[in-house]
């Protein structure tokens, strides 16, 4: 059987929620005035969450492209597409958490 460290190490985990602490953090700081976990009357809509998951998909197949490039820097593009992705679980975190709280 496969164990849960082998199919999300917790590395990854640790990044994801960090990554969520720090857009709590912006909205905190006035960057925007939701994010796709925010309840109640300030909530984002179903459209505006899409919306942002689309924006940080968007910068992942940007990363892709350069991560892809002959003259990319491996290392630096690397670690781009790492952090898009992880930006990319935030939002869908967020959003999924949202869903289910607001049940």
């Amino acid at each position: 059987m496969t164990s849960t460290d082998e199919l999300l190490p917790p590395s990854v985990v640790r990044h994801v929620l960090d990554e969520r602490a720090r857009q709590e953090q912006l909205r905190r700081d006035g960057k925007f005035h939701a994010t796709c976990a925010t309840l109640g009357p300030e909530a984002m809509t179903t459209f505006e969450c899409f919306t942002v998951l689309g924006e940080e998909v968007g910068e992942v197949a940007r990363a892709v492209l350069e991560y892809s490039s002959p003259k990319a820097d491996t290392h630096v593009t690397k670690q781009r597409l790492y952090q898009e992705l992880i930006q990319v679980a935030a939002v869908s975190l967020a959003w999924a958490s949202r869903l289910r709280d607001d049940s």
